[in-house]
């Protein structure tokens, strides 16, 4: 077999077994997720909604482990149109992202997104946060938030 024959069978095989792996993959979702939300660009600034945060970090102050505690953020639509929030995507595992509006938030509305933090069996200083992705100008916004947790005593050794 000559070394270009063999340079065609080997390419041929390549993409019979492409073209089978990408069959295999993943079927389209039924319904639209947050990659189909318009972001706009710079260019389009002045026609897209804006975030403006009342505070974006919060201290939950001191907290006992286990101990559940919310932070609540607190914004307004200051653009000149509707505000989509596509996600909220706390950094750690130990935060869920609730309550935020699920419906488009016209110019000059107010909403809110709450995170919850489970405090778990850690003791000292935490610090962690979330990204929100929307429509807006800039696209993501990281909320922040603080505490101190007071694990159990450890039993005295005599």
């Amino acid at each position: 077999m000559s070394a270009t024959r063999h340079d065609r069978t080997w390419a041929t095989l390549a993409c019979l077994v492409l073209s089978v792996l990408a069959g295999c993959g993943p079927k389209a979702p039924a319904s639209v997720d947050a990659s189909f939300i318009h972001i706009p660009g710079e260019d389009n600034r002045t026609n897209a909604p804006v975030v403006t945060w009342s505070t974006d970090s919060v201290d939950l102050g001191i907290l006992a482990a286990g101990e559940v505690a919310k932070a609540t953020y607190t914004f307004t639509n200051t653009g000149a149109s509707a505000l989509v929030i596509a996600q909220v995507l706390p950094s750690c595992g130990c935060t869920v992202a609730r309550d935020w509006p699920a419906d488009p938030i016209p110019a000059g509305g107010e909403g809110s997104i709450t995170l919850e933090f489970d405090a778990g069996e850690r003791s000292g200083p935490v610090s962690e946060s979330a990204t929100v992705v929307s429509n807006a100008v800039p696209s993501s916004f990281v909320l922040q938030f603080s505490a101190r947790v007071m694990g159990p005593i450890p039993p005295s050794v005599p």
